[in-house]
């Protein structure tokens, strides 16, 4: 049975074990304002060597700020996991707050919980005193596509130190106020 609870943490090293892995057929790219799809086959088998690590310092530090960590856990396997950080990002005319990560583990998407999530992720931003929430999100279609399908928007101008640290990424907002 599936149980979420918010992280502590002694939870953190856990993110790691969330599967990542996906077959991926398309891709987006900002061209002009506007998000052009393309298509490109790529397998992920998991966690890039040396990311989870490096997440989990990331997260333990916006967790010691007062960051918002949720996860969704199967008997005592953490199985999802959505993380807002309390740092405001003054991005498109808003007062922002950052969705850090949002991961479903592999064997478990298809039933909403990420959904589950980024509701439960919007309702803290806006506990925060969020205007919106800041996604930087993999460029792949399905994570472009979920994020747009739950009201995100792409924006205009990201935020430049977001930027420099995920180029590749599509920069999204989703607007609460």
């Amino acid at each position: 049975m599936l149980h979420p609870r918010a992280l502590t943490a002694n939870d953190i090293p856990q993110l790691k074990w969330i599967d990542r892995a996906e077959v991926i057929d398309g891709f987006y790219r900002v061209q002009d304002g506007r998000l052009i799809g393309y298509a490109q086959h790529e397998v992920v088998s998991g966690w890039p060597e040396g990311e989870a690590e490096h997440d989990a310092l990331i997260l333990q530090q916006c967790y010691q700020r007062g960051g918002w960590l949720y996860g969704i856990f199967d008997a005592e396997v953490l199985v999802a996991a959505a993380v807002v950080d309390c740092l405001a990002i003054e991005c498109a005319g808003l007062d922002l707050r950052q969705l850090k990560f949002l991961h479903v583990s592999q064997a478990y998407r298809g039933l909403g919980l990420g959904r589950q999530l980024f509701a439960l992720a919007r309702e803290q931003a806006l506990a925060m005193g969020a205007q919106g929430l800041y996604v930087s999100a993999t460029p792949s279609r399905h994570t472009v596509d979920f994020y747009t399908r739950l009201g995100c928007e792409l924006l205009a101008t990201p935020d430049p130190e977001l930027l420099r640290i995920e180029p590749e990424d599509i920069h999204l907002c989703l607007r609460l106020v």
